[in-house]
């Protein structure tokens, strides 16, 4: 796939996101529901389907009261367990699931990454029909920059492209050391933002496919601090994001990783505690890290054939033809 083709479906998501972002009054909002038609999504995540009701993993629910309220038909597939971190790992055979159906239109699977609840859901639940969409998320915490290497969140969508389902992955910024309950505010706003995005992908797909083939949006929503309130010296609520931007994906490390040996030497055989620390240093302009930053919501596109373009392909094959 060119990265043309990724930059239209980008700009096509940013254009018809940008508006509700920012607060702008929609002028025909009934008409445009008229128009539209109700979805067959799949939702999944990284954390599970936990709890009564979903109570342990409350952004799911969130974002599926959502969209079935904007008239989609919803079926979550995903673990049982939390799977976070867990990247596109699926289990081999000849292991066994458990598979669960605790309410309507709700599955989990045990043991099941992310990537399993997909090729279940897509194999079994929603068998001999696609859904039109496979939603992943909300996730409690961003997956942006080389994050996305190890999500869970993201990765569940990205195994739905290699079906040829379009897809979208949503993540929250959180801030747990100074503000933990800011995420919690963000939920309501993100899936309103979510549930707006699929709706205007509709109205630019004129019944077609909603997103350009082998192309996933990676959707990060900020937070973003209101007023504080003196009673107890914290935000009190979140304002609206500054916007929408097309970003790409920032590169290097964002994890740094501390292991320090409980026995032993460093650098020795021995046990080891993990510590993760977050890259603090500023992001490029123009990457999901630097928007996110800044306030606003980011939206990459992710491509499912892992290619390369441009002057790289040229290098590469001049490469391949001296190791004849």
């Amino acid at each position: 796939m060119s990265m043309r083709i990724a930059r239209v479906a980008l700009c096509a998501a940013v254009a018809c996101a940008t508006a509700f972002a920012v607060g702008t009054a929609d002028a025909a909002p009934q008409a445009r529901a008229e128009k539209t038609r109700s979805l067959d999504i799949l939702l999944t995540n990284d954390d599970g389907w936990r709890g009564p009701n979903g109570s342990e993993t409350p952004f799911i629910v969130t974002l599926r009261d959502a969209l079935r309220a904007a008239g989609h038909h919803v079926v979550v597939v995903a673990s049982g367990t939390d799977q976070s971190g867990q990247g596109g790992r699926i289990t081999m055979p000849p292991t066994t699931m458990e598979v669960a159906n605790p309410e309507p239109d709700v599955w989990t699977v045990k043991p099941g990454s992310p990537s399993d609840a997909v090729y279940f859901g897509l194999d079994e639940v929603f068998h001999g029909k696609k859904p039109d969409l496979v939603v992943s998320g909300m996730n409690p915490g961003t997956n942006f920059g080389a994050l996305i290497n190890h999500s869970g969140t993201v990765n569940a969508a990205l195994t739905a492209l290699e079906f040829g389902v379009p897809s979208v992955a949503v993540s929250l910024a959180s801030d747990p050391r100074t503000w933990p309950d800011g995420t919690d505010h963000s939920a309501g706003p993100a899936a309103a933002y979510v549930t707006d995005l699929v709706t205007r992908l509709q109205d630019k797909s004129r019944r077609g496919q909603l997103i350009p083939e082998g192309v996933s949006l990676n959707i990060n929503y900020p937070l973003v601090p209101g007023p504080v309130d003196p009673a107890t010296g914290k935000p009190g609520s979140v304002l609206p994001p500054r916007g929408t931007k097309a970003t790409t994906v920032a590169r290097g490390p964002y994890l740094t990783p501390d292991y320090i040996p409980v026995n032993g030497q460093s650098g020795r055989p021995g046990t080891y505690t993990i510590g993760l620390g977050a890259n603090t240093a500023p992001a490029a302009e123009g990457t999901d890290v630097r928007a996110v930053t800044d306030g606003y919501v980011s939206i990459s596109a992710l491509e499912d054939d892992h290619d390369v373009d441009g002057s790289t392909t040229g290098w590469l094959r001049t490469l391949a033809r001296q190791l004849r």
